[in-house]
């Protein structure tokens, strides 16, 4: 007798049963169609500047010009060979169309000293950027005092004699 045909339907189910973990239908199938799985940035906030109002830029440049004319200004006691000391304002006028200082006002106690013309233009001329406009800022300077000079240590008179 063949017992090939009690083997087939047993050989069809385990075949059957196999395959059915493999197939998919279109529902199994996870593919995103709509755009709710797509996140997108919003771009960054623009600032908005009010009529009259700096931009960073600007003031930063600003910033630097300051400083740059409160760093030469420290210098005027050797320049204008005076001893000048103390602590003073000064009143920077910086024009927006040209985009520089145009002018600085020189305060007690530096008015009408030596030292006035040179702390003056050592603000004259810095650069800032471009805008609408005049500014006029103080700026705080403080000169101190030529240090003395020790006659051992002067190379004009030369080492000390024995």
């Amino acid at each position: 007798m063949n017992d090939s045909w009690l083997f087939a339907p047993i050989l069809a189910l385990v075949v059957a049963a196999g395959c059915a973990g493999t197939q998919q239908t279109e529902d199994d199938i996870a593919i995103p169609l709509t755009s709710s799985t797509i996140q997108t940035k919003a771009p960054p906030p623009v600032e908005v500047k009010k009529d009259g109002e700096l931009d960073e830029d600007t003031k930063e440049q600003i910033k630097v010009a300051l400083r740059r004319g409160g760093e030469k200004a420290q210098e005027c006691n050797k320049a204008a060979n005076s001893n000048v000391v103390g602590e003073g304002e000064v009143e920077v006028v910086v024009n927006g169309k040209q985009g520089k200082v145009i002018d600085a006002v020189v305060g007690a106690p530096f008015a009408g000293t030596p030292v006035e013309t040179c702390i003056k233009n050592s603000f004259i001329g810095e650069f800032a950027l471009v805008f609408e406009g005049e500014l006029r800022i103080p700026y705080a300077i403080k000169l101190a005092g030529k240090a003395a000079v020790d006659p051992k240590k002067d190379p004009k008179k030369g080492p000390p004699k024995k």
